[in-house]
């Protein structure tokens, strides 16, 4: 396993009334005796630690997770809005004295996965699950409306053994009322509704007396049930009190059944192949902590020095080519990216034509947190001056990127702020991926040339537009 060093998690608490950083490894083990009974099988119960974690890691922003919908400042809270647990006094309370030995075998499964996420494409899945699927898991468009590739129905028999393979519940027709919002009414002496396999074939005469009615399949008259049953009258109707529904199954049936889980670890199934089985494409990754030196950890970008080869771009009136300072600065700013731990893919690294359809194909494919294209700009007005940066319109992730940048920039280098536009560019709308198009200066004005033949300088911009990406995370 990579190393791992824990990271906190923002949590409002209710009790406290307000935001608490809690280590990730104590609120899975916190969590986890909620979301799965704790006498089930180690592997079973491990299966359940990776996806606890995955759902608190992908709700974290530094993920691009949405955070606490109910507290901005928080990346989840404990009212049951975001993942529903129950506070540690009512664990132990349920557990009574086994609460050592319990807590023992939760720590062990989570220690065990320690870091363990499970993702797609690097990045966290909303890892369903549900306690037994009677058969079968669901797709997802079944049952949340959109199709999920990883979320695909899988044939499960391991959960056949299970208490909840087929199981019955008896609701009252009051009950059904009102949970379903309606009325079931009409029924009285001379009037009930055939139920078919049941009662039906209801033969009543002008004043409302049954002559004849088949039950069960079987014809009777009207007097021979009054005289069976021991009925006053054969003017008589009936009303369902109570209705049997036959289940199979528990849950949603989406992603990983528990009673299958716990069926193939039984079978001498690891946890992995548990996860792997019932969650379609996935990788089980170990995601390093968020410290000083790393902040970036798990973050893809993609830097697209743009121009390069015979498409040279933008010449100074001194003769520096925007083509060289593109590639120099994106190279520099990679550096100071992965060196923050993040992950970076470039559309070149020397100087070559890579085309456009090339760019946005690859951006598509490895679907990358941010796609920063770096360029220069250009005037036949010498005299013209500043930096321009772009995004599609609707990118909101671009627009504040581009803000967050673009502060850094006037902070840090001095440049002349000329907007954080929307444009239509063809490489910022094919590319399907949250995009910003950097003109950082004109290199047609001789000063702002000279200044772009500086190493430092050039420097200096890589490291503006770096500090104004981790501000962007920080905020």
């Amino acid at each position: 396993m990579s190393q791992y060093t824990d990271i906190n998690v923002r949590v409002y608490d209710d009790k406290e009334g307000k935001c608490l950083s809690i280590p990730l490894e104590t609120l899975v083990a916190e969590i986890l005796p909620s979301q799965i009974p704790v006498e089930f099988n180690e592997e079973a119960i491990k299966a359940q630690a990776v996806i606890v974690r995955t759902n608190i890691v992908g709700q974290q922003s530094i993920y691009d997770g949405r955070g606490c919908q109910l507290y901005p400042d928080a990346d989840l809270c404990n009212t049951g809005h975001c993942i529903e647990w129950l506070p540690r006094w009512q664990v132990e309370k349920n557990w009574g004295d086994k609460k050592d030995q319990n807590w023992a075998k939760i720590i062990s499964a989570a220690d065990s996965t320690r870091g363990e996420i499970i993702v797609v494409n690097n990045r966290p899945i909303k890892a369903h699950y549900h306690a037994c699927c009677g058969g079968a898991t669901e797709n997802s468009e079944k049952v949340i409306g959109n199709r999920v590739v990883y979320l695909r129905k899988v044939l499960c028999s391991y959960c056949k053994n299970s208490a909840l393979w087929e199981h019955q519940q008896d609701l009252s027709v009051e009950e059904i009322e009102e949970k379903l919002g309606i009325k079931v009414d009409g029924y009285n002496s001379v009037k009930g509704s055939p139920i078919d396999g049941f009662i039906d074939e209801i033969d009543r005469d002008n004043e409302g007396r049954i002559r004849s009615i088949r039950i069960g399949g079987k014809y009777f008259k009207g007097s021979d049930v009054r005289d069976l049953l021991g009925l006053a009258s054969t003017r008589f109707g009936w009303k369902p009190v109570t209705l049997k529904f036959f289940i199979g199954g528990k849950g949603h049936g989406l992603g990983m059944c528990q009673y299958g889980a716990v069926a193939m670890a039984s079978e001498g199934r690891s946890y992995k192949e548990i996860i792997n089985y019932y969650f379609t494409g996935v990788e089980i990754k170990s995601i390093k902590g968020f410290g000083e030196d790393t902040p970036l950890v798990g973050r893809v970008f993609m830097l697209d020095p743009g121009h390069g080869g015979d498409n040279s771009g933008n010449g100074g009136p001194g003769g520096l080519q925007e083509k060289d300072v593109n590639l120099d600065i994106a190279m520099q700013l990679e550096t100071l990216l992965v060196k923050a731990g993040a992950e970076v893919h470039m559309t070149r690294r020397e100087d070559m034509d890579v085309l456009l359809s090339y760019r946005i194909d690859m951006a598509n494919k490895i679907k990358p947190h941010f796609f920063i294209s770096i360029h220069q700009n250009a005037f036949y007005n010498p005299g013209v001056s500043g930096t321009e940066i772009y995004y599609y319109e609707g990118d909101k992730e671009g627009e504040k990127l581009g803000n967050s940048i673009m502060k850094r920039l006037e902070q840090e280098m001095r440049v002349l702020n000329k907007g954080v536009k929307t444009a239509n560019f063809f490489i910022l709308r094919e590319a399907k991926v949250r995009s910003v198009q950097l003109e950082l200066f004109y290199i047609t004005n001789p000063q702002e040339e000279e200044k772009l033949r500086s190493d430092d300088f050039r420097a200096g911009v890589a490291r503006a537009i770096f500090n104004g990406i981790l501000s962007f995370y920080r905020e």
